[in-house]
């Protein structure tokens, strides 16, 4: 699949903000919803926006939208650590 055609795919898969969209302020009263990936620190209220089923497959999603390998690292391990992946 392109990079095109996974970036399409990765837009219909995340579009909505079920369970609350990440952001980096508090809304309200609703507690926080978002990553840290200041210096690669392992964040509890990652949400799984792309619904990755891997590290792997999270990995490459970053990849194809320009995360920087950091921030990338830190969110798939953040998501990878909520989700029990193996």
């Amino acid at each position: 699949m392109s990079d095109t055609a996974k970036l399409a795919k990765l837009e219909r898969e995340t579009g909505s903000c079920v369970g609350g969209c990440q952001s980096s302020f508090k809304t309200a009263n609703a507690p926080w919803v978002g990553c840290n990936a200041t210096g690669g620190v392992y964040s509890p209220t990652c949400r799984n926006v792309g619904n990755y089923k891997s590290y792997d497959e999270c990995k490459e999603a970053g990849r194809v939208t320009g995360w920087r390998s950091g921030e990338t690292m830190a969110y798939c391990s953040s998501v990878a650590l909520a989700a029990g992946w193996r």
